[in-house]
């Protein structure tokens, strides 16, 4: 194995345990995808990475907690992905093409999460694993999920589907922009 291949393993490995552990922390799969990428390739005391963090808040849980939407573990990292091609809005008016590199390599991702997850959408992926799926807005939804997890024993299925989108999301930048990783 080269050195350079060991390294990209191992930045996609920590981003798995990190989004893991995130998730735990902050009871959210879209920040925690978002945070474990970024800090994983070197902006963990990032000002403008922390910042932008906070616009995944929202992105939880299929959207707003209503389960119906994108996954949030995929959203945080589409939010990554997105971020590290650098495009800003004038550069997209300049080439409006580089839209499509940076949604095809966020699609990669999400073939990556249809096959072993069934779905992009949070609902679907709850159907995928448990015929049942939480309404995270409705308290009873939320309070049955919440026993789900704690079933697990700190090993829910959210958390290693979180650790599974930040380790893509981690390949994919490693391989469309290598130079935005801090980490070498």
């Amino acid at each position: 194995m080269t050195e350079k291949f060991e390294m990209k393993n191992k930045l996609m490995d920590e981003a798995y345990q990190r989004a893991h552990d995130y998730m735990v922390k902050w009871l959210g799969c879209a920040p925690a995808v978002f945070a474990a990428v970024m800090d994983t390739l070197g902006y963990e005391n990032d000002h403008v990475i922390n910042e932008a963090w906070k616009t995944t808040l929202g992105l939880v849980g299929g959207t707003g907690e209503m389960a119906i939407g994108t996954c949030g573990a995929f959203a945080g990292a589409a939010a990554a992905i997105s971020y590290s091609f650098g495009v800003t809005k004038e550069d997209l008016e300049k080439d409006r093409m580089k839209i499509f590199k940076i949604n095809g390599a966020v699609a990669e991702v999400g073939k990556e999460m249809q096959e072993k997850y069934g779905h992009i959408t949070c609902q679907e992926v709850q159907f995928h694993h448990w015929g049942i799926s939480y309404r995270f807005t409705n308290p009873n939804g939320r309070s049955e999920f919440a026993k789900r997890w704690m079933k697990t024993q700190q090993d829910f299925e959210c958390q290693k589907l979180s650790g599974d989108l930040a380790r893509w999301a981690v390949e994919k930048i490693l391989e469309y922009n290598p130079l935005f990783s801090k980490r070498k």
